[in-house]
């Protein structure tokens, strides 16, 4: 930085010089022009004619002073040697004829520009009417301004110590001004807690750092303001955050159990047959009538209904337990024709077809049993409610599929689920919103329109993909899509 104060002073004060000399420089030309006229004059009205053949003594002594000078004397250029610049001999002829003809003064130069000081030029005085006619003295601009180059000397002595006194003034004073502060200040923020910026908020000036300081220190207060408010709104966020995994867990369930609840509804029915089976054998035993042939035979088929029962009650608790399940690696065609076979025998399914068509060659998937479960039960009950709402019960088929896909664009090849039937179908002004949560076709009270949108949350859960396919009057088909497990999967995929 004193370097670049040291340059720009020294830069401005030699242009500054630089600027003036040539005005300096002509004053002094104007005035050397003068004094070779009054030399001029002062030798030719002095001599006596006698010596009027020969130059005057001093003229002599002006070429002694001057070797590079010359002098026009009764038509003789002088000195007579080689050595005489020629530019006397070559330059004066137009000045001495202008000096005949007007019978005045004739100078060569009454300016001068920086490019003069540079080159090689000469002073040129003509004086005419003399006693010895026209005579001429010629000086090399050099030794004109010999007076003003040696005060240039003493000008550079004097601005190399104004450069220097004036770029230390100038260094200190913007130290102190602006680096320092600024230094203080940047310490200041690099030890900022939050806690204040004392050294900062101390640069109270007027200037530009003064206003730099107010306005940091503001940019702070915002600052911590808006920390408290991120603080209470990510607070605020955790626990609307806890509050919406709560909720969710619960419409889960409660989803759970609305699909379980219909299953024990036709359950109940279910049971009273092989429970009066029970009863009527129970019966016949207490009576002492019957063989002990025929008393094994009735303790057998009453512990055949008494299993019955206890295997369709067993099934429904599998369904409604809501056990932590975990993501593993499983066989989906196995689990699938577990699910397809505890279902089919479902009073709520009475009458309707339910069937499985598992051709997929690759069938292990990364999957939670239990909301995989879930998701096949809401998609069956839906189907049933499809069914029995177009009036087919009679005829009413439901078809649990599985197929291959190709591979993704990350190389991974899809287990496509798909549960079709041929019930009233989905009209396509309703197709966007059938997974909207509270949606739902159904009467009032005969569902919570939670179905379709909790199972399309378990099933991205778990890394796959849900949708619907349906035409109004022709049946609905729900695809779920997983990607096939790889190696050693043990955790499910990212979503596709």
């Amino acid at each position: 930085m004193a370097c670049s104060l040291l340059l720009l002073v020294g830069v401005s004060m030699g242009v500054t010089n630089f600027v003036i000399l040539p005005f300096w420089a002509s004053d002094v030309l104007v005035r050397e022009s003068r004094s070779l006229q009054r030399f001029l004059a002062a030798v030719s009205f002095s001599t006596s004619e006698d010596d009027s053949q020969l130059p005057p003594p001093a003229v002599q002594s002006f070429l002694n002073d001057n070797p590079e000078g010359c002098i026009y004397w009764q038509g003789t250029f002088y000195p007579h040697h080689s050595s005489n610049p020629a530019p006397c001999r070559q330059e004066l002829p137009p000045l001495l004829l202008a000096a005949e003809q007007t019978k005045t003064v004739q100078t060569s130069r009454t300016a001068i520009t920086l490019l003069d000081l540079i080159e090689t030029e000469y002073l040129y005085v003509v004086l005419p009417d003399t006693p010895f006619g026209v005579v001429a003295a010629g000086l090399p601009l050099t030794q004109a301004l010999r007076s003003l180059w040696a005060k240039e000397q003493v000008i550079a002595v004097y601005l190399v110590f104004n450069v220097l006194i004036l770029s230390a003034l100038a260094f200190f004073r913007f130290m102190r001004a602006y680096v320092l502060p600024i230094d203080r200040m940047v310490e200041s923020v690099e030890n900022y807690q939050g806690d204040g910026l004392q050294a900062l908020l101390a640069e109270k000036s007027g200037n530009e750092l003064g206003q730099l300081s107010r306005s940091i220190e503001a940019m702070v207060q915002r600052i911590e303001a808006d920390k408290e408010k991120l603080t209470r709104a990510v607070g605020e966020l955790a626990a609307n955050n806890t509050l919406l995994q709560n909720n969710q867990r619960e419409m889960i369930r409660t989803e759970k159990l609305a699909s379980v609840g219909r299953l024990a509804a036709g359950l109940a029915h279910e049971i009273g047959n092989p429970l009066s089976v029970a009863q009527g054998y129970v019966q016949l035993l207490g009576m002492d009538q019957c063989s002990e042939q025929e008393r094994d035979e009735y303790i057998g088929k009453t512990l055949q209904e008494l299993k019955r029962m206890d295997t369709l009650i067993r099934r429904l608790l599998d369904y409604a337990r809501s056990g932590q399940g975990m993501a593993a690696r499983y066989d989906v065609h196995a689990v699938l024709a577990g699910i397809v076979e505890d279902l089919a025998g479902q009073p709520v399914l009475k009458g309707i077809r339910l069937e499985s068509d598992l051709h997929a060659q690759c069938c292990d998937v990364v999957v939670d049993t239990e909301q995989l479960r879930q998701v096949i039960l809401n998609c069956v009950l839906n189907a049933v409610d499809a069914i029995d709402a177009a009036g087919r019960r009679s005829i009413g088929r439901i078809t649990v599929a599985t197929t291959q896909w190709l591979a993704t664009d990350d190389g991974r090849a899809l287990l496509h689920i798909t549960i079709a039937d041929n019930g009233t179908g989905i009209p396509d002004s309703l197709l966007q919103a059938v997974f909207d949560p509270f949606f739902t076709t159904k009467e009032p009270g005969a569902g919570t329109g939670l179905g379709l949108s909790v199972s399309l949350a378990l099933v991205e859960s778990m890394g796959g993909r849900m949708e619907v396919q349906s035409r109004d009057g022709e049946g609905t088909t729900m695809q779920i899509t997983f990607p096939l497990a790889v190696g050693e999967d043990a955790t499910p995929a990212g979503n596709i």
